[in-house]
């Protein structure tokens, strides 16, 4: 069942079932992967599909982040829960331990010594994980990898 499918099979269920936090939150991505389909005038596969869901935890990450600056537990805990559903339809993330060895690969086939090299090394990391870590903690490795260079 592709990605898409199972969401439309999930709403449906949560609207029967009276989720109505669920509800919305698949209600919400469901718009997102409408209009991103509407924007590319065909049907989206599921690694785009999966990009947009990154995109939208990536949003509500953020927004915690905010929130928590104000004081705004109630906000917090909501941008949580909606992360956790989110999450639920995303593949796994590589462990931290792996990222440190795909970028001490990297940064030896690049032979990147300097901070200077951070650009060089973060493409091509990137490229290789596929999007399947997040970008400021790849990011926070190969700059602690650089400095100790």
């Amino acid at each position: 069942m592709s990605l898409k499918a199972q969401i439309e099979s999930d709403f449906l269920t949560a609207y029967k079932a009276g989720e109505t936090a669920k509800v919305s939150i698949l209600r919400m991505v469901k718009s997102a992967i409408k209009n991103a389909e509407i924007s590319a005038k065909s049907e989206l596969a599921d690694p785009e599909i999966i990009k947009i869901l990154r995109r939208e935890v990536k949003q509500r990450q953020e927004s915690i982040v905010e929130f928590e600056k104000g004081h705004r537990n109630d906000l917090v805990a909501s941008n949580q829960d909606e992360i956790e559903i989110i999450n639920a339809y995303l593949p796994a993330q590589i462990s931290t331990e792996n990222i440190e060895k795909v970028v001490d690969g990297v940064i030896a086939e690049l032979n990147a010594t300097a901070s200077a090299d951070f650009g060089k090394v973060i493409g091509a990391v990137m490229k290789k994980i596929n999007g399947d870590a997040d970008g400021s903690l790849v990011a926070s490795i190969i700059k602690t990898k650089l400095t100790q260079k």
